[in-house]
C-alpha cells in the first residue's frame, strides 16, 4: 500500500498539477483583492478616553470605555481599522466639558466632529451609538449613609427568619451637593430572597443612582431560617387598671395560648413570655357577665399566637 501511494503522489505531484496550483491562488488573490475594494459598513468599538481630570474630582457615574461607531469604506481600509493598529480614539479634555458641577452630556454630533479627522479621507460615520455620552463627577464630596433592604425578606409557609445581617451595614456616597442632603441611605434589591426555606448568604451589588458612586458598591446579606413548629403553653389571666380595694377573678382563672415558634427556639419559650389580661377599662357596659381578653408576647420569634378562648366569665371582688 506504502509503495501504491507513493507512485499515486508523485504522478500527482508534476507540473500541470503545479500549474493548476499557481493559477487557482492567482486567481483566489484577484478575488480577494476585488472583494477588498469593494465598499461595506462595518461597526467597530472605538475607545473612548478621558484626560485632564483635576485632582479631587471623582467620576460617580462610569463613562462608556467604548461608543460603537458604524463605518463604511473599502473592505482594505476597514481592516486596517481593525487588525492594523490603526483604530481611531475619542479623547474628551474634562476642561472642555465641564461647565459646572455634577453631569456632562456630550452629544454624537461633537464627537463625529473630533472623530473625523482621524480617519482615512474615503471613510464615511454612518452611525454612533450611544447618540449621547454621559456622565457625572464630584470634587470629592461624600458621607457615610445605611444600607437598607428595599423589601423586607420573607419566608416561606411554615418557616421563619431568625436573624439576618447587612455586611457592611452602611456605605461611602459620593455625590454632589444636593445629592448627598436628600440622600438618606443605599438599598438592596430582595426580589430573589422571598419564600426562603434554607439559609442563604449572597453577595448583593446597591441599587444604582445616576450620578451617585457606592464605596463599595456591594453588601452581603445574610439570612438564617428555621422550619416553624406548634406549641402550647397555660397563661394566667390578670385583671388590669383594677380600682383600688377591687379585684377581678376569671373563669378559668388561666387560658391556653397556641403559637408558632422556630425549632431552635422551641424549649426556651415559656409561659412567661405572654401576658394575658382582662381590663377593667374594657368591661361590658351593659352588665354582662363575660369579658374579652388580650394576650400580649415579649417574644419576637413567636408568631400565629392564639387563644383558646377569647372571653370569659368573670366577678369583682370587693375587699373591705
Amino acid at each position: 500500500m506504502g509503495i501504491f501511494f507513493s507512485a499515486l503522489i508523485r504522478r500527482m505531484w508534476n507540473r500541470q498539477f503545479l500549474t493548476f496550483l499557481f493559477f487557482l491562488a492567482l486567481s483566489s488573490a484577484f478575488w480577494l483583492f476585488q472583494k477588498l475594494n469593494e465598499t461595506y459598513e462595518e461597526e467597530i468599538d472605538v475607545p473612548i478616553e478621558l484626560r485632564n481630570l483635576p485632582k479631587g474630582v471623582v467620576i460617580t457615574g462610569e463613562l462608556p470605555q467604548t461608543a460603537k461607531v458604524t463605518l463604511r469604506d473599502k473592505g482594505i481600509t476597514l481592516l486596517n481599522y481593525l487588525y492594523n493598529d490603526k483604530l481611531p480614539r475619542i479623547v474628551l479634555d474634562f476642561s472642555t466639558y465641564a461647565r459646572q458641577e455634577g453631569r456632562v452630556n456630550i452629544l454624537s454630533s461633537g464627537l463625529i466632529k473630533q472623530l473625523r479627522p482621524t480617519l482615512s479621507a474615503g471613510t464615511v460615520i454612518v452611525a454612533m451609538k450611544p447618540d449621547t455620552l454621559e456622565f457625572y463627577y464630584t470634587y470629592g464630596r461624600s458621607k457615610r449613609v445605611p444600607v437598607k433592604l428595599q423589601s423586607p425578606i420573607k419566608a416561606e409557609t411554615g418557616y421563619a427568619i431568625l436573624h439576618q445581617h447587612l455586611s457592611p451595614d452602611s456605605v461611602t456616597v459620593l455625590a454632589t451637593t444636593n445629592v448627598l442632603d436628600t440622600l438618606r441611605a443605599a438599598y438592596v434589591g430582595t426580589a430573589d430572597m422571598q419564600r426562603l426555606t434554607t439559609d442563604i448568604r449572597k453577595n448583593k451589588k446597591l441599587r444604582t443612582i445616576p450620578g451617585v458612586k457606592f464605596m463599595p458598591d456591594e453588601v452581603t446579606v445574610s439570612v438564617a431560617t428555621d422550619r416553624l413548629v406548634e406549641k402550647k403553653v397555660t397563661v394566667p389571666i390578670i385583671g388590669a387598671n383594677m380600682p383600688e380595694g377591687t379585684e377581678l377573678r376569671t373563669f378559668p382563672a388561666q387560658v391556653e395560648v397556641t403559637f408558632q415558634v422556630s425549632m431552635s427556639q422551641y424549649r426556651h419559650i415559656t409561659p412567661d413570655d405572654f401576658t394575658v389580661v382582662a381590663d377593667y377599662l374594657n368591661l361590658p357596659a351593659d352588665g354582662s357577665n363575660t369579658c374579652r381578653l388580650q394576650l400580649t408576647t415579649k417574644s419576637q420569634q413567636i408568631s400565629h399566637a392564639r387563644l383558646s378562648v377569647e372571653e370569659v366569665e368573670y366577678v369583682i371582688e370587693t375587699h373591705k
